[in-house]
């Protein structure tokens, strides 16, 4: 089995490179970062994010590896599929894991166990086949690999770009993997070569190889094995950048750098002592400090042998290649470096970092906030991290990110809190922000939520109102969630619950003061004190009002006193009574309102029935229809009275318990008909004018407005005379003399007879004849008789 493994970071062209090596030698190809996608791929499609079941996945892994698509787990896939956008921003995290690395690792290693194959990917040449036949490392600086793959994807190579060094740094720092080239790897720089003569070169190099036998590998040409030596100290891209550009810059200075010695200081000039014929001048601006004689520095030689055999030389310089062997370092190590923000620019922020080299922060990646003021972070002292180092002969450029490095510190200080911090602990923290629905407090880099509801025991309306932006205050832990980072915090634990010592402050039947909190449709909240608080049912707000809204009587804000009817602890629940405070008017209603007094008030409603009259405010007397008049029917009471008109009235009934008052106006005055009866009892003659002539009788008008009927067979005799010949005698406004056979106040009837006065006539001539004829036996025959005489 031969093992041609290229390695080296994304972008280079290995994929490529290996497909078309492969082909001209026989071989096959295996791309490694397929069996990674393809673990991707399964833990998309399952949804899973657990790690220890994504190390399952990688462990039960099923791909069938071919040039023209895959098959993982049974289910075709393309090339296409694997690099999907998602794929790609979960498989650098995803082949961190080391026992999904060892898990992939085996599978590679059994696919490429009988086949001569070119594999290719990130430790292909340290980790899956450290005894390859032949380790090839590919490399381009990186601005020409995010080029290539911006060719590919379309995609902005700047965004590219941020990607591929974000992924590598992931691989730099896995735990097993990590990108490094092999000591014994052949190193190929592909910045300015085509992919015809990559393949050319490294086809060369295997042919080589094999030729000679693997033993003599290490005896390649000087320059490769220069080549080979001189990159396996080097871990990333822009660590090969840094070092074109040293190498460039000390090609420039024509010098090495060099110690000397303070021998004189001199106005602006200080004189070093190289070992030289002569002295070296610097300028005194280039320390940082005034130096002292006998001060040992360092200084890069410029040139040789100018004006009488001195030298020049540069401290500035040599600080350059100093504090630049430091930012390489710390960009390959991922250490952080000091730095002040001088000046906001467009786009973010010129730092100064050590020897006076500038660096250049973006806005985005200066703090883990929003930025809306830049000029507040000028001369702010502080560390970043080196994200990209690029550029020319002439010029270098850093990309620093203060964010990375402070989210670093959060996610260690994040870590620390969930590993020492249980619920029910207090910790300390900042206002830093509201929401409507609480504030966030700055714990240290990350933030914990206070909710509005843990604010206080009592009705929180605005958060604002109980905390400060910028405030340290104490709270307490009630509730954590590792796995989403949450952590939830209280202000008002931090005091006793009010309801548990509820029953030692209120009971029963007690009258409190509260304020009003909320109205609602069905009552009105009160607050008692911090954390207590009560509801006035609608129902409860007044004895004699119907109440359509609580905002008829009350309002948010306003102080009020109410009496405790119940309450459930349990719950923490409290009932108020608004109409408890005040003594209930109905009942002593009747007292206060006996029947027969006289009132004088307001016609507030009018109905089909009769009339409401205010006779206080919110108790209503009833004047019903019946009750407007003793002889007049009205079917309307508008006929009459009208809503606001001011009415005298007399209580007829006041009935507490049944909360109802009857009130009249007739009965300001005597009963006519009572008045009536009383003077003309029944028999008695009286005297009233027609109203009206219908087919059954005869109305007429008599003492007190009372109407009666003379009903038809009252007014003839019907053997005589017919009832609608002898109506003939009489009109509307005749007055008539007639007499009453019955009358009902009660019923309010009066019946009336013309006949009957005529009998009662004939009566009393007869009685008169019998006593003008001296006591003398009369009979009836003898009256008519003479009644026919003339």
């Amino acid at each position: 089995m031969i093992v041609v493994a290229i390695d080296g970071p994304a972008g280079v062209g290995k994929s490529s490179v290996a497909a078309r090596v492969a082909t001209e030698l026989g071989y096959r190809a295996v791309n490694s970062g397929t069996f990674y996608r393809a673990v991707s791929f399964e833990a998309l499609r399952r949804s899973v994010v657990d790690a220890e079941a994504i190390v399952e996945i990688a462990r039960d892994l099923d791909l069938r590896y071919r040039d023209d698509g895959h098959v993982v787990n049974g289910v075709p896939v393309t090339e296409a599929d694997l690099h999907a956008p998602s794929i790609d921003a979960v498989v650098a995290n995803h082949s961190a894991i080391t026992a999904v690395r060892a898990a992939v690792n085996a599978r590679i290693r059994a696919y490429c166990r009988d086949h001569d194959v070119v594999v290719e990917g990130r430790d292909i040449t340290t980790v899956v086949f450290p005894d390859a036949t032949v380790k090839i490392y590919l490399d381009a600086d990186a601005d020409e690999r995010a080029r290539r793959r911006s060719g590919q994807s379309g995609v902005d190579p700047r965004v590219v770009a941020d990607d591929m060094l974000r992924r590598d740094g992931i691989d730099r720092t896995k735990p097993v993997g990590r990108l490094q080239p092999a000591q014994d790897a052949i190193y190929i720089d592909t910045t300015h070569l085509t992919l015809g003569a990559v393949c050319a070169k490294l086809l060369a190099i295997t042919h080589d190889i094999l030729s000679r036998g693997r033993s003599d590998q290490q005896s390649m040409t000087d320059n490769e094995a220069a080549q080979a030596d001189t990159f396996s100290t080097r871990q990333t891209t822009q660590q090969e950048m840094q070092q074109q550009f040293l190498e460039q810059l000390e090609e420039l200075e024509e010098g090495q750098l060099v110690g000397g010695t303070v021998v004189q200081i001199s106005g602006d000039e200080v004189f070093i002592d190289i070992g030289y014929k002569a002295e070296g001048r610097i300028p005194v601006n280039e320390f940082d400090t005034p130096p002292g004689i006998g001060d040992s520095v360092e200084v890069v030689l410029i040139r040789k042998d100018i004006r009488n055999g001195g030298v020049a030389v540069s401290k500035r310089k040599a600080d350059e290649k100093r504090f630049w062997n430091e930012f390489k370092q710390a960009f390959n190590e991922r250490h952080a470096i000091d730095g002040e923000v001088v000046k906001a620019i467009k786009g973010g922020f010129e730092v100064r970092l050590h020897g006076r080299v500038r660096g250049f922060n973006p806005i985005s990646k200066m703090d883990t906030r929003r930025i809306d003021e830049p000029e507040e972070y000028i001369g702010l002292q502080a560390k970043f991290y080196i994200e990209r180092i690029y550029g020319d002969n002439h010029r270098v450029n850093i990309v620093l990110s203060r964010r990375a490095w402070l989210e670093e510190q959060t996610e260690k200080q994040r870590d620390k809190f969930f590993s020492e911090v249980t619920i029910g602990d207090e910790v300390e923290g900042t206002v830093k922000s509201f929401t409507s629905f609480g504030a966030f407090i700055d714990l240290g880099g990350f933030d914990g939520l206070l909710h509005v509801n843990d604010m206080s025991w009592g009705h929180v309306t605005r958060p604002k109102d109980y905390v400060k932006k910028g405030d340290v205050i104490r709270l307490k832990v009630i509730r954590m969630d590792p796995d989403a980072q949450k952590i939830n915090l209280s202000l008002r634990h931090m005091t006793p619950d009010p309801w548990e010592s509820f029953e030692d402050r209120y009971y029963v039947d007690q009258v409190v003061p509260g304020t009003v909190t909320k109205l609602t449709d069905f009552g009105a909240f009160v607050e008692l004190e911090a954390g207590i608080e009560g509801l006035i049912h609608i129902s409860e707000m007044s004895w004699v009002q119907r109440i359509k809204h609580p905002r008829e009587v009350l309002k948010a804000g306003q102080a009020v006193e109410t009496k405790i009817l119940d309450y459930d602890i349990q719950s923490g629940r409290v009932q108020l009574g608004l109409k408890q405070v005040f003594a209930n008017p109905w009942d002593d209603i009747d007292h206060r309102y006996p029947p027969g007094m006289h009132i004088t008030s307001t016609v507030k409603k009018i109905t089909a029935t009769g009339a409401f009259i205010e006779i206080e405010k919110g108790i209503d007397a009833f004047l019903h229809v019946d009750d407007l008049s003793w002889t007049k029917r009205y079917k309307n009471p508008g006929a009459l009275l009208s809503e606001g008109q001011e009415v005298e009235v007399v209580v007829l009934l006041s009935d507490p318990e049944q909360q109802n008052i009857r009130v009249g106006i007739k009965q300001l005055d005597g009963d006519p008909w009572q008045q009536l009866a009383d003077a003309y009892p029944p028999k008695s003659t009286i005297e009233g004018a027609i109203t009206n002539i219908t087919d059954f009788g005869i109305f007429l008008r008599v003492q007190g407005g009372i109407e009666g009927l003379i009903n038809k067979s009252g007014v003839s005799d019907p053997r005589h005379e017919s009832y609608e010949d002898a109506v003939k005698r009489y009109s509307v406004g005749d007055t008539l003399k007639v007499v009453i056979t019955e009358i009902n106040p009660s019923r309010q009837r009066l019946s009336l007879s013309i006949r009957e006065l005529e009998r009662q006539e004939q009566r009393q001539e007869l009685q008169k004849y019998i006593h003008d004829d001296g006591g003398g036996t009369v009979t009836l025959g003898d009256m008519l008789k003479d009644k026919r005489e003339p």
